[in-house]
């Protein structure tokens, strides 16, 4: 892939997480149409899991802003905001400090990590600037929230119907499920999969088939060893057996992602803010 050059003048954010769902799963035999004017969200619980932040560029102090639109919140956060917080509309983190060597003097790792079971160590491999926040650092930041109503999502449902928003029909997409106990993907795209699974899927022989896929889809968005450590978090989840329900993953839209959780970034010093964003929904998806 591309590595993104962490040379380039000014401050790089990068973020990279996964959406999933509790809720009814979506069914075959939508509708197709081309324009949807009023529509109604999906009964469904989303949750954006596991998005980890990393700084890259010139050490400077910074404060990240986090806002949760359609009455979304956060549900879990690290480390402890300034403002907002756990069940909050949004986040804020004043005065992070951004550095390329850690400080001996501070407490390494943020406070509570090993309560919550997070995969942390994984995380910390990224080669990115170290946060400093209240007399701690780490090499992330991060924050889980329920993104609330979604209903600008890819499949929306209308008058009881289940439908697809044409613009979302030519994005790629992975189908996952199994046979005999073996697991089975395919590549498509979300038109391709509307009234139902086509034929061509194949067996998954190897993990590497799947991580290929999705290495693809975060070409030009994360640096390489950020790709590993969202590889490492979710390879597990991504690959369980799916004979209930097909799976279904797809990188979310740039607008989609900024409706669900709205992430700014302001440095205390004159320089260039990029902010790419990595966030694939993993969504039910069953043609019975």
């Amino acid at each position: 892939m591309i590595t993104l050059l962490i040379l380039l003048a000014g401050l790089q954010v990068h973020e990279w997480g996964v959406v999933t769902t509790a809720g009814d799963v979506l069914s075959g035999a939508v509708q197709n149409i081309s324009d949807v004017t009023t529509v109604e969200p999906l009964e469904n619980t989303l949750e954006d899991k596991a998005p980890v932040i990393y700084f890259h560029g010139d050490s400077c102090s910074v404060t990240v802003r986090i806002f949760f639109p359609e009455m979304g919140y956060a549900t879990s956060v690290l480390p402890e905001p300034e403002d907002g917080g756990v069940n909050s509309t949004y986040l804020v983190w004043n005065n992070l400090k951004l550095t390329e060597a850690s400080d001996p003097a501070l407490e390494e790792g943020w406070a509570n990590c090993e309560e919550h079971n997070y995969p942390f160590p994984v995380w910390r491999q990224v080669d990115a600037l170290f946060v400093e926040s209240n007399y701690q650092y780490d090499r992330f930041v991060y924050y889980e929230c329920r993104p609330g109503s979604m209903g600008d999502l890819p499949f929306v449902s209308q008058s009881g119907n289940l439908s697809l928003r044409m613009p979302y029909g030519e994005i790629p997409c992975i189908v996952l499920t199994s046979s005999g106990g073996r697991p089975m993907f395919g590549v498509f795209t979300l038109a391709d999969i509307l009234t139902d699974i086509p034929k061509g899927l194949q067996f998954l022989d190897e993990p590497m088939q799947l991580e290929r896929e999705l290495r693809q889809w975060s070409d030009g968005i994360l640096n390489e060893d950020e790709f590993n450590a969202f590889w490492s978090t979710w390879e597990d989840r991504f690959l369980s057996d799916s004979s209930t329900d097909v799976m279904i993953l797809y990188k979310l839209p740039e607008e989609t992602v900024e409706r669900m959780a709205t992430l700014e970034v302001v440095p205390d010093i004159h320089t260039v803010v990029t902010i790419n964003r990595f966030i694939i929904a993993e969504l039910p998806y069953r043609t019975e």
